[in-house]
């Protein structure tokens, strides 16, 4: 059952049973805080309980981001428009992971009868912004193998998280809910490294796109589809610009790994070109 003060209810939600998805913040390319913000603006997702940081995080530690102190968050959120999930979006914990893992599932289980769990993350890979994403369904058994066959993604019967993924969280919370009778599963796309540290909408709507079949959640990609566009605008002007970046991103489409030197020189040009770009 659940420590009183480790989690805590503030708010109310619909129906029982739902699944659960969780979003690590600050993943490859973004893409589970992008996915939240996706379905927040589509769904309207309201806040209805949390996780207490207290000995779970490192406060001697905590983010400044436009001169504001960023506490590590843990909160659950429930669509306004869809009854059959619920989100988790988290920071990762610094400490005491294992009791952590079993708040959120304590949490959702005793209140919700939470009846499986999805987590959601981006994997840094070595491919181009216009070679096709693949989306990676990780499970912790067999029961929902066949549910997500129609889906498009590629499946592995095993709860290691892919390589150059944040760090086995998510693999750790497939385990300790298999350990618990829980089908989980973790949805992986690969984003290009030279993204990895910017934004991918690409990525992001290759998940969205998963979980909009999977839960028949209605979502509208126009928007997204127009960042979409406007990132494969903004890199093509950028190789009209440097023959070396395009010569090096046709290399990448056609499967010829980069030099190191190459590598890192592409990603810093295209940190700094966006960094440029961005307003203000």
């Amino acid at each position: 059952m659940i420590q009183e003060q480790s989690a805590r209810i503030h708010g109310k939600r619909g129906a029982g049973n739902p699944t659960l998805i969780v979003a690590w913040s600050h993943d490859a390319g973004g893409i589970a805080s992008s996915v939240i913000e996706f379905l927040d603006k589509k769904l309207g997702l309201e806040p209805f309980g949390e996780i207490e940081p207290v000995g779970f995080f490192s406060l001697d530690g905590v983010r400044i981001e436009d001169d504001l102190i960023q506490f590590p968050e843990s909160r659950f959120f429930s669509p306004s428009s869809a009854n059959n999930i619920i989100i988790l979006h988290s920071d990762a914990p610094s400490r005491e992971h294992y009791r952590f893992l079993n708040t959120i599932l304590d949490f959702a289980r005793d209140n919700f009868k939470v009846k499986e769990l999805y987590t959601v993350g981006g994997i840094v890979s070595a491919s181009a912004h216009l070679s096709p994403r693949r989306v990676f369904a990780v499970v912790n058994g067999r029961e929902l193998k066949g549910e997500l066959a129609p889906y498009g993604v590629e499946l592995d019967v095993d709860y290691r998280t892919p390589a150059g993924s944040m760090p086995t969280l998510s693999s750790f919370l497939l385990w300790v809910a298999k350990r618990r009778g829980i089908p989980g599963c973790g949805l992986w796309v690969n984003v290009p490294f030279y993204l990895s540290a910017l934004a991918d909408p690409i990525a992001s709507k290759c998940i969205l796109e998963v979980l909009d079949r999977k839960f028949e959640l209605g979502l509208d990609f126009r928007e997204l589809d127009l960042e979409i566009a406007k990132l494969n605008e903004d890199l093509e002007q950028l190789m009209r610009r440097d023959p070396d970046l395009s010569r090096h991103i046709q290399m990448l489409e056609r499967g010829i790994a980069l030099s190191e030197d190459e590598g890192e020189k592409l990603a810093q040009e295209v940190a700094k070109f966006f960094l440029t770009k961005a307003p203000g």
